[in-house]
């Protein structure tokens, strides 16, 4: 009977060793780095090219939040990005003419953002084929029901 409980401990030990870390999370598990990345990555495709590939993805800060009044808890990511755009994002808003005039509903500016409300650019913005951008932005979860919302929608 010894050597069956030693051989269902070694077991468990290595059981624990190898599952990924969120597999024992039952409740109260913040959002990591890995999330963060990913609504990112999922906002940048969605705003501007599905091709588009981020080269470099850091958090600078983490911020837990204190949500008053909504009675939930939030944090906050803070990150630099540089996104490459091999095929450009929206070709059609390529400034004209010798005034290098924006057509409606495209932005001539060059400030590039995913999420930050304060500087959030509503327009479609244009980005030449090649091009290498550095994004300085932040990315929000709120926590409901035990699971985190990030700001692309979906639950980590």
């Amino acid at each position: 009977m010894n050597s069956f409980r030693l051989v269902a401990s070694i077991a468990s030990v290595l059981f624990l060793a190898t599952a990924p870390a969120r597999a024992f999370c039952l409740f109260g598990c913040e959002p990591t780095n890995d999330d963060a990345r990913k609504v990112f990555e999922n906002l940048i495709h969605k705003k501007f090219d599905p091709d588009a590939q981020i080269q470099n993805f850091d958090v600078t800060r983490f911020w837990r939040l204190d949500v008053e009044g909504a009675g939930h808890a939030g944090v906050e990511f803070y990150f630099t990005a540089k996104v490459l755009f091999p095929k450009g994002a929206n070709l059609d808003c390529k400034p004209e003419g010798p005034d290098n005039a924006v057509k409606s509903g495209c932005s001539a500016s060059t400030y590039y953002s995913t999420t930050i409300q304060n500087k959030m650019i509503t327009d479609r913005q244009y980005i030449e084929p090649g091009k290498v951008i550095e994004f300085k932005d932040e990315t929000r979860f709120d926590e409901s029901g035990g699971r985190w919302k990030g700001q692309d929608g979906n639950s980590y």
